[in-house]
């Protein structure tokens, strides 16, 4: 899975070749970069606000795997993304996607690491906006708060990382097909990703049980679990209608 998805042109950030750029929030169709995007890597410490409303799953070889918050169920369509840009105010927002146009490249576990732009992202310019560093060349306030952000945002999802290898290694991760029955009738097929396996975890040791406790996992498990009710609320953005959806597990 591709971590750069709707990133355009990744250039790392210098203090000289950007000291006079500015960034310009937009008030209006603001996720616009994100309506083609169906799903963005989630970490554990987001589980318990997005599992309100997304689907968290996980997917990839165990060797690769990633949580994920589900947004839509067709390549192309991110459906908390109306025609104008704008995502539902009162719907939780990845972190991965709120970081954009910022990024940190750098290979997973090496403490090195640079922080990139989307240089291509239209809110970048030279005249209206927060500015990104002083004549100096030192970071404004605004920068410092901004990287701040990107940077715990990365730690957490190396800290999710050893979360879903500990999951893998007691092979509590199955993979399951889901069928979503709309109430027109229309179908919608999810394949191959991953789900914690409940009657597994509930019958583990206690001593692993308390890991699960000290290392701050079980709220993440639980959380996980829970946001599975939402993959019919999902196909209902897609099918929208008064009548309820179905969801049922294949095999």
């Amino acid at each position: 899975m591709s971590q750069l998805m709707f990133y355009q042109r990744i250039v790392p950030l210098n203090k000289d070749q950007h000291r006079n750029l500015r960034l310009k929030p937009l008030t209006e169709g603001a996720y616009q970069y994100a309506a083609e995007t169906p799903f963005v890597p989630l970490a554990g410490t987001e589980f318990m606000t997005a599992a309100r409303q997304l689907p968290i799953l996980f997917s990839g070889d165990p060797e690769s795997c990633n949580a994920l918050a589900l947004m839509g169920l067709n390549d192309g369509s991110n459906l908390f993304v109306d025609e104008s840009g704008n995502w539902p105010r009162d719907t939780y927002i990845p972190a991965f996607i709120r970081r954009y146009p910022f990024v940190i490249a750098g290979k997973d576990g090496d403490e090195n690491f640079t922080v990139c732009i989307d240089a291509d992202w239209q809110g970048f310019n030279e005249e209206e906006g927060e500015r990104l560093f002083e004549d100096s060349g030192e970071q404004t306030p605004y920068l410092g708060r901004v990287l701040g952000f990107v940077q715990q945002y990365h730690a957490e999802m190396q800290a999710t990382q050893a979360f879903i290898k500990r999951l893998t290694e007691l092979e509590l991760l199955i993979r399951r097909d889901l069928q979503l029955t709309g109430p027109d009738g229309k179908t919608a097929v999810l394949r191959d990703f991953r789900v914690i396996d409940e009657s597994k975890f509930v019958t583990l040791p206690d001593e692993q049980i308390l890991e699960f406790h000290r290392a701050g996992w079980m709220p993440w498990v639980y959380a996980h679990l829970m946001s599975l009710a939402n993959l019919t609320a999902l196909h209902q953005r897609l099918t929208p209608a008064t009548a309820s959806a179905s969801a049922n597990t294949l095999q």
